[in-house]
């Protein structure tokens, strides 16, 4: 069962999902599937994007040459252009057109929030605070929590954060990392680490929790999304008021990435 909240986050996201791959929101449900040209103001890098919401695809492309590629595929479901088999056989194109390096990425899903729940309790003796700058950038070189900040070469990424939260022992050093970054005009992605020996203590969905409710509180539209394999942080985001809305699967040149 939907919700308002969820209908609301995700008509909202589809616009900007659709602004930014360069296509109409109505594209995300017509059941087929949308080969189309990246705008120029686009804040995505990479070569190729599939993204759908379930129902039709859309193939936004920066080279139109890879485009012509794709429909020259005659894809018989709009849900084909997901197969690893064709994501690698586009990057390979990709890289015979001079676009080293080119390779594909296993999808991820993404997700909106459903509902707004209640602030979660911390376990006594651990506390949770605001990261300043010169903390996360320590962090970030440490590692430990790339999901949350970024890598050190990610400077796109890392241009992008807007703040990042921890939750502390009694010691003061961080055991759960979220970090959350401008991801598109109006919306806000937040990323999350725990250290492997403190999991199981609900650090993930505190975080999260607090993470949604700053993001809202600055009138912007919170996401969370998954590595396709990332079981548990599925079920983290779904303990948290999050219900997935749609998957995204690219194929890129690293160090478009890092620009």
């Amino acid at each position: 069962m939907t919700t308002k909240l969820f209908r609301e986050s995700a008509e909202a996201f589809k616009r900007a999902l659709a602004a930014e791959m360069g296509c109409a929101p109505e594209d995300y449900q017509s059941h087929g599937l949308a080969i189309v040209g990246r705008p120029t103001a686009s804040r995505e890098p990479h070569l190729a994007l599939a993204t759908t919401c379930g129902a039709g695809s859309v193939l936004s492309v920066r080279d139109p040459r890879l485009g012509d590629w794709a429909r020259q595929q005659q894809l018989k479901a709009n849900q084909r252009v997901f197969l690893p088999s064709f994501l690698e056989d586009l990057a390979a194109y990709a890289r015979e057109l001079g676009h080293e390096g080119a390779k594909a990425h296993s999808a991820s899903g993404g997700t909106v929030l459903a509902e707004d729940l209640p602030v979660r309790e911390l376990p006594p003796g651990f506390a949770l605070r605001e990261l300043s700058l010169s903390e996360q950038e320590q962090l970030r070189a440490g590692g430990e929590f790339d999901n949350a900040l970024g890598e050190p070469e990610e400077r796109r990424r890392i241009a992008a954060s807007r703040i990042a939260f921890a939750v502390v022992d009694s010691t003061g050093a961080p055991v759960a990392v979220t970090g959350i970054w401008d991801q598109y005009p109006g919306v806000d992605e937040l990323g999350l680490d725990v250290l492997r020996t403190f999991r199981g203590n609900g650090f993930a969905a505190v975080l999260t929790i607090h993470a949604t409710r700053w993001i809202r509180s600055q009138g912007r539209l919170p996401i969370y999304t998954y590595g396709f394999t990332n079981v548990r942080s599925m079920n983290n985001a779904l303990s948290c008021g999050y219900r997935p809305l749609w998957f995204i699967a690219p194929v890129y040149v690293p160090s478009d990435m890092t620009r």
